[in-house]
């Protein structure tokens, strides 16, 4: 039976976008002269943020400026970063829920429910608030000072839920972060598959693949 329910913010409940990165990449290409296609930019951009390993933990922001600087690195770029990750903060502040998340939250009657996102704390906060999505805690990457698909951020959302991880769900867009992440713990997983990728041979496997939240609330009577 499931008693709780943990979900991912951006990509799962809050539609960031990646024309919002586009937009930014394109910024940055153009105020410093590189006709360079802002797809290739972002793809370098991409490589440097998800790779990031730094020695000590940095929180979002830091390293989405740092990759950026990288970035501009490489692309032969002399210019400081810091104005175009503002950019990019101001657009994810705006950022809205998908078309059917307050109404897929509803129909969980009450359930229990956390954010488990890597996300600064403020910054997450005021998007939820701003959206009006309510759950009974939010945990960030931030907050416990590590990212999905690391372990402690799943065992924060445990505790905060006064819960043992066979209780919970846990849903999310990542096959790496959500789905690896969660499941290590032995939370039961639900994939959201908004684009409908196929799963690799060596990908991790959901206990359930879902294209939209509008089925969550039925989905978990099953589980």
């Amino acid at each position: 039976m499931v008693r709780g329910i943990t979900l991912d913010a951006f990509g799962t409940l809050i539609d960031t976008g990646r024309d919002v990165l586009l937009k930014v990449s394109r910024a940055a290409l153009e105020d410093h002269g590189r006709g360079v296609a802002p797809e290739a930019f972002l793809e370098v951009w991409d490589r440097h943020f998800f790779g990031a390993n730094p020695p000590e933990f940095l929180n979002l922001a830091e390293i989405t400026e740092d990759s950026l600087a990288r970035t501009f690195r490489d692309f032969g770029i002399e210019g400081d970063p810091a104005p175009y990750v503002d950019m990019l903060d101001a657009e994810w502040r705006r950022a809205k829920p998908y078309p059917e998340v307050a109404a897929a939250l509803d129909a969980l009657d009450g359930l229990p429910r956390a954010v488990v996102s890597n996300a600064d704390e403020a910054f997450l906060r005021e998007i939820l608030e701003r959206n009006r999505l309510a759950f009974d805690a939010v945990i960030t990457s931030e907050a416990t000072r590590c990212y999905k698909p690391r372990p402690a951020i799943f065992e924060a959302a445990l505790q905060a839920l006064g819960m043992p991880a066979q209780d919970i769900v846990h849903v999310g867009d990542s096959l790496t972060a959500d789905v690896a992440g969660a499941g290590r713990l032995g939370m039961r997983t639900i994939w959201l598959n908004r684009s409908g990728v196929g799963r690799g041979p060596g990908d991790p496997v959901p206990d359930a693949e879902i294209r939209t939240l509008a089925p969550l609330a039925d989905l978990l009577k099953r589980l």
